[in-house]
C-alpha cells in the first residue's frame, strides 16, 4: 500500500526550475527542419489511367529506363515545346 505525505513532505522536495521559452525549443526533439531545397514540390497533378492505357504508359516508360512519372512529365514538357512552337 502506498504511504501517504504530507503537505511539508511534498513542499520539501526538490523541484526542477522553470524552464525558459527557448530552452523547451532548443530540447525539442524530432526531425530537423528541411532546407530551402529539401521543400516540398509545391504542384503536384493526378492522372488518371484506364488499365489498358496504364499498361501502354508503363511499357513506354521502362523501354527508356524511366519512371511512370518522369515518363508523364518529359512527354508532356514536349508537347507544350511543339504546341509553343507551332
Amino acid at each position: 500500500m502506498a504511504t501517504k505525505k504530507s503537505i511539508t513532505d511534498m513542499l520539501a522536495q526538490k523541484k526542477e526550475p522553470v524552464k525558459t521559452f527557448e530552452q523547451v525549443e532548443k530540447a525539442k526533439g524530432g526531425r530537423p527542419k528541411k532546407e530551402a531545397g529539401e521543400k516540398a514540390k509545391e504542384n503536384r497533378f493526378a492522372v488518371y489511367f484506364t488499365p489498358t492505357e496504364l499498361s501502354i504508359v508503363k511499357l513506354a516508360a521502362d523501354s527508356f529506363g524511366m519512371t511512370v512519372g518522369k515518363y508523364i512529365k518529359i512527354a508532356a514538357m514536349r508537347s507544350a515545346k511543339k504546341d509553343s512552337i507551332s
